[in-house]
């Protein structure tokens, strides 16, 4: 089996031990089979919306022995799958409001047996948004690089109510204040985002003054940043 890549790696570490797991969009089957194989999660269900992707996730499967403890199932996001026996649900490597519309769909995860393992590819902010004013709580983020592009891995259980978060939480998450070089460089590239929105949004005279607001989150980001720095 291929070693994991820092992302998958870091969802790793996230899973709680004696689980039973889904990966919702498996892809090769790397990250379930890791899984299970290091005894980490008893049982584990691999999914995918297309064939070909959950055909290599069977290969994978069937070539370290794992056939009698994941179960491999074509389907959209969580729909057909046992509820009552999941206690680990990862999405990895899917946008932010493709990662949203999966949870929305599936009612049954708003529980306090179900935690959640996310890794978004695009608009993380979004997503930490939904999941603060859904009812689940953000324990723990990571940051991860990998080919020169940054990532999040997102913790989170379900604890009910709302919370409205703020736009710079919304950016930075779990990782402000993290004594880590990559949680750092994250938030210098959430920084540089606002600026470039605010530079476009100054060429309106009209949008001088939501310009302006990008420009003090990111100004924030940055002194947050700046901080962490100390530490390292």
């Amino acid at each position: 089996m291929e070693k994991l890549d820092l992302r998958l790696s870091a969802a790793a570490d996230f899973v709680k031990e004696g689980t039973v797991a889904v990966d919702v969009g498996t892809d090769h089957g790397y990250l379930i089979c890791y899984l299970v194989n290091e005894g980490i999660c008893t049982r584990g269900f691999a999914t995918d919306i297309n064939k070909k992707p959950l055909e290599s996730a069977r290969a994978l499967i069937k070539e370290m022995d794992l056939e009698e403890e994941i179960e491999t199932v074509l389907t959209d996001g969580l729909k057909g799958l046992p509820e009552d026996e999941i206690d680990e649900v990862l999405i990895c490597g899917m946008g932010g409001e493709t990662i949203i519309g999966i949870l929305e769909d599936a009612d049954w995860v708003k529980s306090e047996k179900v935690h959640l393992v996310l890794q978004p590819m695009s608009r993380a902010d979004m997503l930490r948004r939904w999941l603060c004013e859904n009812g689940w709580d953000i324990d723990e983020e990571k940051a991860v690089e990998v080919e020169k592009h940054l990532y999040t891995v997102i913790s989170a259980d379900y604890i009910g109510g709302k919370e409205i978060p703020d736009d710079f939480y919304c950016l930075t998450g779990e990782l402000s204040g993290q004594s880590d070089e990559y949680a750092i460089k994250y938030l210098r590239w959430q920084a540089n985002i606002q600026r470039g929105i605010a530079s476009g949004l100054l060429r309106s005279e009209k949008e001088k003054e939501h310009a302006l607001v990008h420009i003090q989150l990111a100004d924030m980001i940055d002194e947050q940043a700046d901080e962490m720095e100390n530490y390292i």
